[in-house]
C-alpha cells in the first residue's frame, strides 16, 4: 500500500485556507507598520540632513545619508509584502511567500551599502583633517533619532514577529541599527563639541563595522530561506515527536519542511501496518496533517506519503 495524501478533511482550516487567513488578518498589519516607518524614515531624513548641514556635522550627515538608503529598504519591503500576499495560481502552488524573503535580501544588502558608505565618508573626512566641532542642533537630532528610531524598531519587530514576517523583522533590524549608530553619532558629536574634532567622524566609522555585520546576517537568514534550508534540528524533533504520537504510526522518516514567508510546508513519510486498508491509512496520515497544523503555528500544509512497514 502506498497513498499519498492530498487536501484532508479537517474540523480546523486546511492549510491553503489557513494561509489565506493569515494573508487577509495580518497583512494588512504588516503594512500598517511599513507605512509608519516610512514616513518616519522621510521625517527624520530630512531633520538629519538639516542638522548635519546647519550644525556642521560629519557623523550627523552621514547618519542622513544612511537614513536615505532606510527609504529604499522600506520601499522594497512594501514591494515585497503587496507581492508575498497574492494567492497560490497554476504557476505558483506554494504561493508566493518567496518575495518576503527576496525583499529580506534586498534590505540585508541596502544596510551593507549603508555601512560601506558610512565607512568610506568618515575615512574621507579624517583624511582631509577635522578642525571645527559641531552645534547643538546636530546633538539634538541625534538624541531624538535614537528615541525614535528604537520606537520603530519595537513596533514593527513585534508586529514582524506576530505576523511571522521575516521581511519585517529584518526591516525592523534595520530601524534598530539606524538607533544604535545614532548612539555613536551621539557620542562622536558630543566629543566633537568638547573639542575633540575628530571623534565625530571616527565614532561615525567605527559603527560602520556593526551596521555591515547587521547587513551581512540579514543577507544569509533570507539566503537560508531562498535555498530552502531545513528547520533548526529542535523543530525537526518536534515535528518527529508530533507524528509519532499519532495513533497507527510505526515509524516517521524523510521530514523536509519549506519557508515560504510566514508559512511552512511540511513533507514526510510514515510507515504504517501493511495489512489496514487503503481508507485506514488514509485516516492516520489525516490525522497526522490534522495534529501538525494545529500544534505547529507556521505549518500551513503537510503532505504525507504512506508506506507499509514490513519488519
Amino acid at each position: 500500500m502506498s497513498v499519498v495524501v492530498t487536501k484532508a478533511k479537517l474540523t480546523s482550516k486546511p492549510g491553503k485556507e489557513r494561509l489565506m487567513e493569515l494573508t487577509a488578518s495580518q497583512r494588512r498589519q504588516e503594512e500598517k507598520a511599513t507605512w509608519i516607518g516610512m514616513v518616519g524614515n522621510i521625517i527624520l531624513t530630512i531633520f538629519k540632513f538639516a542638522a548635519g548641514i546647519f550644525g556642521s556635522s560629519e557623523a550627523m550627515l552621514a547618519d542622513g545619508a544612511e537614513s536615505l538608503s532606510d527609504i529604499i529598504a522600506t520601499t522594497i519591503v512594501l514591494i515585497g509584502l503587496k507581492i508575498s500576499k497574492r494567492p497560490r495560481d497554476a504557476s505558483h502552488a506554494y504561493g508566493h511567500g518567496k518575495a518576503e524573503a527576496m525583499a529580506t535580501a534586498g534590505v540585508g544588502v541596502m544596510v551593507i551599502g549603508g555601512g560601506v558608505f558610512i565607512l568610506y565618508h568618515s575615512l574621507v573626512v579624517l583624511r582631509g583633517g577635522v578642525n571645527s566641532a559641531p552645534t547643538l542642533i546636530a546633538l539634538i537630532a541625534a538624541l531624538v533619532t535614537i528615541i525614535a528610531k528604537e520606537g520603530m524598531y519595537r513596533y514593527v519587530s513585534a508586529t514582524g514577529k506576530q505576523t511571522g514576517s521575516t521581511v519585517l523583522i529584518a526591516n525592523a533590524w534595520d530601524y534598530r541599527k539606524d538607533a544604535i549608530s545614532s548612539v555613536a553619532t551621539l557620542f562622536g558629536i558630543a566629543g566633537a563639541m568638547a573639542g575633540y574634532f575628530f571623534l565625530d567622524p571616527l565614532v561615525a566609522g567605527l559603527v560602520s563595522f556593526l551596521i555591515m555585520k547587521i547587513g551581512w546576517d540579514i543577507t544569509r537568514s533570507a539566503s537560508a530561506e531562498l535555498m530552502d534550508a531545513m528547520p533548526s534540528k529542535p523543530t525537526l524533533q518536534e515535528m518527529m515527536s508530533l507524528v509519532e504520537n499519532c495513533s497507527g504510526v510505526e515509524h516517521v522518516y524523510g521530514i523536509r519542511a519549506r519557508r515560504m514567508g510566514p508559512s511552512v510546508f511540511v513533507d514526510l513519510k510514515i510507515d504504517v501496518d501493511p495489512d489496514l486498508t487503503v481508507a485506514e491509512g488514509h485516516e492516520i496520515a489525516n490525522e497526522v496533517k490534522k495534529k501538525m497544523i494545529e500544534k505547529l503555528e507556521s505549518v500551513v500544509d503537510v503532505m504525507v506519503h504512506v508506506n507499509p512497514h514490513y519488519d
